[in-house]
């Protein structure tokens, strides 16, 4: 991970849950057009969603409140 010069860490957190999101809904649409036939594609789709769902939980422990991700936010997803 590269620190985003001039943003604080919790800006820099939500910018990381941000796109872990966006790389889950990429990677789930991609499982989606594919009908499911692909076990890696799968596992690749639950290993994102572990991911942002952790940085989620992490962003939740250190700053005491929950965070909602720009993609669902902006009514997108």
């Amino acid at each position: 991970m590269i620190h985003e010069v001039g943003i604080s860490a919790k800006e820099q957190l939500q910018s990381m849950i941000d796109r872990a999101w966006q790389n889950f809904s990429e990677i789930a649409q991609a499982e989606e057009e594919d009908d499911y036939s692909d076990a890696m594609v799968s596992m690749e789709r639950t290993e994102a969603s572990g991911y942002a769902e952790g940085l989620s939980d992490a962003y939740y422990v250190f700053f005491g409140e929950g965070y909602i991700p720009q993609e669902i936010s902006n009514g997108d997803a």
